[in-house]
């Protein structure tokens, strides 16, 4: 029997105990990949810190792939086995695959078997931001003494390691990695390590430790250079769009893009072009590229540049050119690309080895059609940015430069072209240094050339063990960061302290921690997975006090770590809180605290929160705030820890961000408000929104959203005031949303369609620029069924587009624009994916009006989508497509997280609520 099916059938019979016994869920799995559980992992909160904080994603569903703990920028750590000739690595090769049984926001456990012979048992935990332990227990099943060797590699596919040094005296290794940060955390000079100091140590003694320039054969390409101290020059940059929508994102093969000055085919750029002034990625997997047009040298406007990009997972295409004239004086410029299949493409070819015989010159050899001619291009790194044409339309396979190396790092590439002239996109990238790879080193035991210790990509250490039959033995691994040598020293004795510590303890303190998790009344497995992984990532993604931050704090995601989802705290991110305040009560009113120890003695709260950062934004002449969900959240949070001072404290703090809002948000005086500062951030829905790409900005508008907004917190105050006894305060409250309403319903209701729009501030009327132009049905003409402003009949009408699959009732959930609107895109951004925290008002706003079938279905709907995405990649997303199982664009997403609410609160209703395909 199929272990997935054996796993559910466990969880069918067992769900009893689960919903009773809701702490120990998380020690009690017997998941395997096809499992929707969420496997990243970072510090607990007592452990963690912002500026060098390192988490980890467990990769064990990858089936070309070992079983790898993946960071961003420090490197994937994986296990490989050797017995008798034949080697255990990929998921794909080995006997049993990973089986989980313990799941945690710090810690993993795990078992697999490498062959029939050997079980290996693994606890993964993330004891600090510093510190990662790997404990194992490799054991013979057999009744006959056997002999295996252990492997543990690091490769950094980000970059390389630096200066490193083995110090077999403590079994233990240091290196150097880059952590450089992007564009983002150096304009808003948010502090960061770069670079940072490694220790990796082993608790017992090693016996090869080996350095290599690569990972695989085709894994040979020397990272983008990065000049930070250099001013960028002609930066031509944009997104990359699939024909079919969506971004092109893909992470193991991203998009491969090429460069040709005035029709000169004898110098190319590409994507390893050096980087000046940023660290960005020149071709990133948020699907944007960008490139120095600078390293051409001078340049005059009259030279025109040709830019062909291709997604090497599509196969799709996208080119155009233009003069340099187009920059205008400007030192970058946006063109986006929209990838095409009806482009006439040749095929790629494939540089497959690179030879440096004894005379120091490099052969190359390829592979390709014998039909087409080659052209071989070399760059010499350190000197030159671009490649120069040293073959033309060859019709061998092989050539050899006699240029020699000389110490030098020599890369090459590789194109290929028709009868027509026609140029494929370029191969991939070998260099100078492309000689073993640590695959084939394992494979026939040969060490590797020397490879300088400044330009490591994989590190592997080994270890031959015996045993005897049944006979097991551990193996403790760690790793550790650190900001320089003399902390690292201390980071190193910190490891060796942990190998002698007893982990179980800290599976007792999650299970302790999780004690405070209600019982979700469902026996559906994956449901169960769902709504614990949610609380995993709401956890993990909580920071202790820290710079300006006096309470704990969130981020938007730890692991991988990007500078715009690293700065802090937004309102919208803090709707979790109404989840995450059922496992931490104190974390979640302190982290709404936060805001109250920054707000302006005018009422005023910024747009973003964070240690290091308080982003105001000011845009024409005004600070730009965040969406005003603050008294209905501070509210809402106080409704699950009933604690009074708390209450106390927010009722005063929001009473003075609300006067604040209404006092600079109503331009026109007539008591309705608009989106001000910087609107479109502002309003939450800060990209691809139908009504501010095609009509106007959004501040020229009545604000249907903001205003259902400002009712749910004149109601929340009341709620507030009335529980600390202020009376007459409470009262004033209720009128103040009750008028409210009123205009709403005077003002943005539509009777024609049955639906609520914005109105042009000007003329209350839906015709702004042109007749009707802002009849555009999107997500928030829902809210006011969250904030009780529709009447039933309205609320009938809504609910009747909110369910008709050509507008809304999607496969997976509520789309942000309906589907029947010609500016859809289901893959987009706020023109159409799922946002959880957006179907989550929703839910709350049919439940409001009793259709709880339509909320249980949505409910239902939207789970459906992130288990599917769960299973894939066992990680939570920014958003999600509703029409397939589809996720973008960041991961690690703490909004994600608020499906457990929506869980728990239709749970409640309807108890065994979804039953699953």
């Amino acid at each position: 029997m199929h272990l997935r099916i054996f796993v559910l059938i466990c969880f069918q019979l067992l769900g009893q105990a689960f919903t009773i016994q809701a702490n120990a869920f998380l020690s009690n799995l017997q998941v395997d990949h096809y499992a929707p559980l969420f496997t990243t992992y970072a510090a607990h909160l007592s452990r963690s810190e912002f500026t060098l904080d390192q988490g980890f994603h467990l990769v064990y569903y990858q089936s070309e792939r070992g079983i790898e703990f993946s960071t961003d920028k420090a490197g994937d750590w994986g296990l490989l086995f050797k017995m008798r000739d034949s080697i255990y690595w990929e998921t794909a090769s080995i006997h049993q695959k990973p089986v989980i049984t313990h799941s945690y926001p710090d810690l993993v456990k795990f078992y697999f078997q490498t062959n029939e012979e050997v079980r290996v048992d693994a606890l993964f935990h993330v004891y600090s931001s510093r510190i990662a332990i790997l404990y194992l227990d490799i054991r013979n099943l057999s009744d006959q003494e056997i002999e295996l060797e252990w492997y543990s590699y690091l490769h950094n596919p980000y970059r390389v390691f630096n200066d490193f040094e083995y110090h077999p005296q403590d079994h233990s290794l240091t290196f150097l990695h880059e952590e450089f940060p992007d564009n983002w955390m150096l304009n808003h000079a948010i502090p960061y390590a770069n670079p940072v100091y490694d220790v990796w140590a082993f608790s017992d003694s090693l016996d090869a430790v080996t350095t290599l320039h690569q990972f695989h054969p085709q894994s040979g390409g020397l990272p983008q250079e990065i000049d930070l101290q250099r001013s960028q020059h002609l930066l031509l940059w944009g997104r990359i769009d699939h024909e079919q929508g969506g971004r092109c994102r893909h992470d193991t093969t991203r998009a491969r893009f090429q460069i040709f000055l005035n029709d000169d085919y004898d110098r190319l750029l590409t994507e390893s072009a050096p980087r000046w002034g940023n660290a960005d990625e020149n071709v990133n997997a948020s699907g944007f590229y960008g490139v120095e047009l600078g390293n051409f040298g001078n340049l005059n406007e009259a030279d025109r540049y040709h830019i062909r990009l291709r997604c090497m997972y599509s196969g799709e295409e996208a080119e155009f050119e233009e003069t340099i004239s187009e920059f205008a004086n400007k030192n970058n410029i946006r063109r986006n690309l929209l990838l095409r299949s009806d482009q006439k493409v040749v095929d790629v070819p494939t540089l497959k080895s690179l030879i440096s015989p004894q005379d120091g010159t490099i052969r190359l050899h390829w592979t390709g059609r014998f039909d087409q001619e080659y052209h071989i291009y070399r760059r010499i790194y350190g000197q030159q940015g671009f490649y120069e044409r040293i073959g033309a339309q060859l019709t061998t396979h092989t050539l050899i430069d006699s240029l020699p190396v000389n110490g030098l790092i020599h890369g090459y590439v590789l194109l290929a072209s028709d009868e027509e002239g026609c140029f494929s996109i370029h191969s991939n990238e070998v260099t100078s240094l492309s000689h073993r790879d640590f695959v084939s080193y394992v494979r026939d035991g040969r060490m590797s050339d020397s490879i300088p210790r400044n330009l490591l990509q994989v590190i592997s250490a080994r270890k031959r063990i015996h045993l005897g039959p049944k006979e097991s033995r551990p193996v403790s691994i760690g790793r550790g960061f650190a900001r320089d040598p003399v902390e690292r020293e201390q980071i190193q004795h910190e490891l060796f302290d942990r190998f002698q510590a007893d982990p179980n303890p800290f599976i007792a303190e999650n299970e302790a921690f999780f004690s405070n998790v209600p019982i979700l009344k469902t026996e559906d497995a994956e449901i169960q997975l769902l709504y614990h992984s949610a609380f995993n990532l709401m956890c993990q993604v909580m920071l202790p006090a820290e710079g300006r931050c006096g309470f704990n704090y969130y981020v938007f995601s730890r692991e991988p770590t990007w500078g715009w989802g690293h700065g802090g705290q937004v309102f919208h991110e803090s709707i979790t809180m109404l989840a995450y305040a059922f496992l931490n009560p104190i974390g979640a009113m302190d982290s709404q605290r936060i805001y109250r120890e920054r707000q302006y003695d005018n009422g005023y709260i910024n747009y973003r929160t964070g240690p290091y950062l308080d982003e105001i934004i000011e845009y024409a002449g005004e600070l730009t705030s965040s969406a005003p969900w603050y008294a209905w959240l501070n509210w809402e949070v106080f409704t699950i820890t009933n604690d009074h001072e708390f209450l106390k404290e927010m009722y005063e703090s929001s009473k003075q961000f609300y006067h604040y809002y209404i006092s600079n948000r109503d331009k026109d005086g007539d008591g309705l408000c608009e989106w001000g500062g910087h609107a479109v951030l502002e309003s939450v829905r800060d990209a691809y929104v139908a009504v501010w790409d095609e009509v106007g900005w959004p501040s020229e508008f009545e604000a249907l959203d903001l205003n259902c907004m400002l009712v749910m917190e004149a109601d929340a105050l009341a709620q507030m005031a009335e529980t600390l006894s202020l009376r007459e305060e409470a009262e004033e409250w209720r009128r103040d949303a009750q008028r409210r309403r009123q205009q709403i319903n005077v003002t943005f209701w539509d009777e024609q369609t049955g639906f609520y729009y914005h109105v042009s501030r000007d003329k209350h009327t839906f015709s702004h620029q042109s007749e009707n132009d802002l009849k555009r049905m999107e997500i928030i003409g829902f809210l006011p069924l969250w904030a009780g402003i529709a009447s039933p009949e309205q609320a009938g009408r809504l609910v009747d587009h909110l369910t008709d699959e050509r507008k809304f009732w999607r496969p997976f959930g509520i789309p942000s624009l309906a589907a029947d609107d010609p500016y859809y895109n289901d893959k987009g951004y706020w023109n159409g994916p799922v946002w959880v925290q957006w179907n989550y008002l929703i839910m709350r706003g049919l439940i409001n009006y009793g259709y709880n079938q339509e909320a249980t279905e949505l409910v239902g709907r939207v789970a459906r989508g992130m288990i599917e995405q769960l299973k894939k990649d066992h990680n939570f997303w920014e958003f999600y497509s509703p029409d397939e199982a589809w996720a973008g664009y960041h991961k690690t997403y703490i909004w994600a997280g608020i499906i457990n609410r929506m869980l728990l609160d239709i749970a409640n209703l309807e108890p065994n609520f979804w039953k699953g395909p």
